[in-house]
């Protein structure tokens, strides 16, 4: 991408309307601040498995409260429910009860498991569900939007006056599209792929299927395989949004379609073989051919080919050219055979020169089938040449827009013919949005033919030269030729999906006869707000959703867990039933429980029986007897099998209290 992605992620709140307004909610944060929120949200799901945990174990306490007495291993489990703040100590503690009570108590196992079984799953559901928690960014997946200040198209400025450099930024600018596009195509166009470098656009590579036996687009007597043996490679429709990542919803989307039909071209009656009697030419004396598929502005013919490249050790030499239907023809203007007014038509012309194979090849592109034998470090060897001087195919790309909401689809044309003024695109009743969709991408339809893929790279195009050495060709299978366009064809697509994100990230440097046009309209600043990129760093996105499915259950838990028992103890006051339960819950608090305690023992001046924390009076004492028995401590002092207890100090003996410890003080 043209700038350094951070600088021109957006982070903020957005919709993925691949998902729709509600499951496509995502919020996109920078990554320490994501970072953050992840780690809030774990610990927030860890602070509500304790707040369920006590809206369970109140829940179970007051299911199991009653007013007869009861055995002493059930209210050590109400004390257990009462007092556990967190599911992990009630479990231990429940495991301790049962141990202990496994020989003096009626079937302890079963009266302890459920209550354990209750703990342990609170505790397996909320840490599953705060590992889980950090799935609120998967659900919101590594699309992000970019919005750059840089958002445009470049445009040359006046060629006519500045034509050298011009033609040289032109150059520079298509060459460098075309490489990288190649270079994205090879990585993620086929059956394996680079996970770095191919997660970087909204869909990996654009579909198509091919089509091996379909009718020869150029006059039936020029495919060389006959007339229904054409290879053609079709998109179907890609969707503006899931293919090309500009972020609409549905009803503002548009589809798009390519087609390229290709096949081996017959030359032979096409060419013609002379010597260069000119001794001003600089092939003076060679013998050349012409190939004759139309003329090239004021050339009388398409290619020519010097037959002095066979002896000159030259490898793989391939020419093309392109004719838009609908253009006006300063260029190549081919012959009626091969021309199309429905789609631009590209040509290629391989010249093997002095290639040979070690192979006999049946190719049409690459046909050697004339064995020849060579002498290599004394070794007689068998090598095949190259049947035909110059082998020819051609190739007619065609375009088509769709409405998706009315299925109105244009014809399949050329780039130009949907380009004109008062094109077929509009009419097919797209809404402003739309046709901003649609004339975005037909902007770069010109630069998709398949002669774009070829041109700046000349024999580099070939899949072939992976396996050329020193001239020298590893046998070839006889659908090479196909190999070769669906190579090209994928390098069109991945120049259209780099050619929309660089339209919205804008270019890092803009070249001397350029101008960037900034969006003008509503529409076109939409646009260079809403494209996504996939991003593996340096941001996470979060679904909305999720998050506040989180935080609004989480919220729920914890809020309940602070007003249950407040909200039953008002519910069963204003109806006078079942209030003990209410008291229960009470009392079995362990600061209640430890008032009881001293308060039986005869220590302290009490109050607050049935409020949350009981009080004594400002200079009261209590505790342990100094001589406390360490193996069965009591609080209070035995006679016999009778706990003595005194009343209330007056205040004459206050002096005598004073003096004496609270148990010496009742002997």
């Amino acid at each position: 991408m043209s700038q350094t992605a951070d600088s021109i992620i957006y982070t903020g709140t957005w919709i993925n309307w691949s998902q729709g307004r509600i499951l496509g909610s995502t919020i996109t944060l920078s990554e320490r601040n994501g970072g953050l929120l992840t780690a809030f949200l774990a610990t927030f799901v860890a602070t509500a498995g304790v707040a369920c945990w006590a809206i369970l174990s109140y829940t179970l306490h007051q299911a199991r409260a009653q007013q007869e007495r009861a055995s002493t291993i059930h209210h050590q489990q109400q004390a257990t429910l009462r007092n556990s703040g967190t599911p992990g100590a009630a479990s231990w503690q429940f495991l301790q009860i049962y141990w202990n009570w496994r020989k003096n108590a009626a079937r302890p196992l079963a009266r302890t498991l459920p209550l354990l079984l209750v703990a342990l799953l609170n505790i397996i559901f909320f840490a599953v569900a705060s590992i889980f928690s950090s799935y609120v960014t998967r659900a919101a997946g590594n699309e992000v939007l970019i919005r750059s200040p840089r958002c445009g198209a470049l445009l040359l400025k006046d060629y006519e006056s500045a034509p050298q450099q011009s033609f040289s930024d032109f150059n520079k600018l298509e060459i460098s599209d075309t490489l990288n596009a190649a270079s994205y195509s090879r990585a993620c166009y086929g059956s394996t792929h680079d996970p770095l470098q191919c997660n970087q656009y909204a869909q990996r590579s654009l579909p198509w299927k091919a089509d091996s036996n379909v009718t020869c687009p150029f006059a039936p007597d020029l495919c060389y395989l006959g007339r229904t043996a054409a290879y053609q490679m079709d998109t179907g429709p890609l969707d503006s949004h899931h293919a090309l990542g500009i972020n609409a919803p549905m009803s503002d989307r548009v589809h798009y379609r390519k087609v390229t039909t290709c096949s081996p071209v017959h030359a032979k009656d096409h060419f013609e073989a002379y010597n260069d009697t000119d001794p001003s030419h600089i092939a003076y004396g060679d013998t050349l051919v012409d190939f004759l598929f139309g003329p090239v502005g004021e050339i009388n013919y398409t290619f020519q080919y010097n037959m002095h490249s066979l002896v000159d050790k030259n490898g793989y030499e391939l020419t093309s050219l392109v004719a838009f239907a609908g253009a006006t023809h300063d260029g190549w203007e081919p012959i009626p055979a091969i021309s199309r007014t429905d789609g631009d038509l590209s040509i290629f012309f391989l010249a093997p020169n002095s290639v040979s194979y070690q192979e006999p090849v049946t190719d049409p592109f690459y046909a050697a089938t004339t064995a020849t034998s060579v002498t290599v470090t004394g070794a007689n060897l068998t090598f095949y040449t190259p049947d035909f001087l110059v082998n020819v195919m051609a190739c007619v790309d065609q375009h088509q827009f769709c409405n998706p909401i009315t299925d109105q689809c244009t014809p399949l044309a050329g780039a130009f013919v949907l380009g004109s003024a008062r094109s077929e695109i509009d009419q097919l009743g797209l809404n402003v949005d739309q046709y901003t969709t649609a004339q975005h991408i037909n902007l770069h339809l010109a630069e998709l033919t398949t002669y774009s893929s070829v041109h700046s790279r000349g024999a580099n195009a070939l899949r072939a030269s992976d396996t050329l050495n020193d001239n020298f060709q590893a046998g070839l299978p006889n659908t090479q030729w196909m190999t070769e366009v669906s190579s090209w064809f994928g390098i069109s697509m991945a120049k259209l999906q780099q050619k929309i994100v660089q339209h919205a990230t804008g270019p890092s440097n803009i070249p001397d006869s350029y101008n960037l046009v900034k969006p003008q309209t509503a529409a076109e600043r939409n646009i260079c707000n809403n494209q996504i990129i996939r991003k593996t760093s340096g941001t996470t996105s979060f679904s909305v959703l999720g998050v506040a499915i989180i935080l609004t259950v989480g919220t729920i838990l914890i809020i309940t867990s602070w007003t249950l028992d407040s909200i039953m103890r008002s519910i069963r006051g204003k109806k006078n039933s079942n209030q003990y339960k209410s008291l229960q819950w009470i009392v079995d608090e362990k600061l209640q429980l430890q008032r009881l305690a001293y308060e039986e023992a005869g220590q302290g001046h009490w109050s607050g029986g049935a409020s949350t924390v009981p009080l004594t009076e400002r200079d009261d004492k209590i505790g342990l007897p100094r001589n406390a028995n360490m193996q069965h401590p009591r609080l209070s002092q035995l006679v016999g099998h009778t706990v003595i207890t005194y009343p209330a100090t007056p205040p004459e003996a206050e002096g005598l209290m004073e003096q004496k410890g609270p148990l010496e003080q009742r002997t």
